[in-house]
């Protein structure tokens, strides 16, 4: 019986490392990960917009959702893939960047719990755990597509998140700015 995509998110999300190994290995499956980034980046926004709409912060359901679903797209998977490269083979590690840019789409399906931090009082606690479980999942997808030491890949996938922070401070500062600036003009 062949494998089905359910069963690689399963998978993925169960953190088996040889499912990781034959991401990194076969090119087909780089359709698949843009599938399962998409899917678990519009559940977060969801959860975000549905978050913001309730405990109405003034960003509103769509502003939340555009920019959570910008922000987990381009910083937290492509950005994070980009410099796991870099680091990755600096480190003496294996590979290239659609390859890592696989292994890490699939490292997001942890992620699709964060579509319930919309939830009063206790949200934050699956955001908590769907960011855990898909860094752990990173490291794994780090280590199976560097081909080196655990090691290796926590420092990779550490350094990727504290450059994936710093940019989003950066973003949410120049936007913020825009934003002020934008309303200031329009008053």
């Amino acid at each position: 019986m062949q494998e089905g995509m359910i069963d690689r998110i399963i998978r993925a999300i169960r953190l088996d490392p040889t499912l990781y190994r034959e991401v990194a290995d076969d090119d087909s499956y780089m359709n698949e990960g843009i599938i399962i980034v998409a899917i678990v980046t519009l559940l977060s926004a969801f959860g975000s917009g549905l978050g913001a709409a309730i405990s109405d912060t003034g960003r509103g359901f769509f502003g939340a959702f555009l920019w959570d679903a910008v922000t987990r797209v381009l910083l937290g998977w492509l950005l994070w893939a980009v410099i796991s490269y870099f680091v990755g083979n600096l480190l003496g590690g294996k590979s290239s960047v659609t390859e890592m840019a696989r292994t890490l789409a699939y490292a997001q399906a942890p992620a699709f719990v964060t579509v319930l931090g919309f939830i009063p009082c206790i949200g934050w606690i699956f955001v908590l755990a769907g960011f855990g479980l898909s860094i752990a999942a990173g490291v794994i997808a780090i280590r199976e597509s560097m081909e080196f030491d655990t090691m290796n890949a926590v420092i990779t996938a550490g350094i990727g998140i504290l450059l994936y922070v710093i940019a989003s401070v950066i973003i949410t500062f120049v936007f913020g700015g825009i934003a002020l600036a934008g309303s200031a003009i329009l008053r």
